[in-house]
């Protein structure tokens, strides 16, 4: 999570007290304390105020959608330890496949 200097106002702050109003008026149907809870979850789970705060909005034009739909949101921690695979993997995979594609032996034989 990224500590921006508080003193620095060129640089976003979370707003959970403004979130969870918003989300008390565009959607009274949901349980305050379950927003409350899933936000707490989100900040535990490494997610940042950027992540949280789109996802929540997305939640709540989604009719369907319940406050704890905000969880899958949160990055699985395998993909922030893994590095992104070089681009040489993707032409050794191409080649790998014009190889099968211009292959002169016929597979019935």
């Amino acid at each position: 999570m990224t500590n921006y200097p508080a003193s620095d106002p060129a640089y976003p702050r979370p707003a959970s007290a403004e979130l969870l109003a918003l989300a008390a008026r565009a959607r009274p149907d949901w349980e305050p304390t379950a927003l409350r809870d899933a936000l707490a979850h989100a900040r535990y789970l490494g997610m940042s105020w950027g992540q949280t705060l789109a996802a929540a909005g997305r939640l709540m034009a989604d009719p369907d959608a319940e406050p704890a739909d905000l969880l899958p949101s949160a990055p699985e921690p395998w993909r922030q330890r893994r590095p992104a695979p070089g681009p040489e993997t993707a032409h050794r995979g191409a080649a790998a496949v014009r190889a099968a594609l211009h292959s002169d032996t016929d597979p019935a034989d």
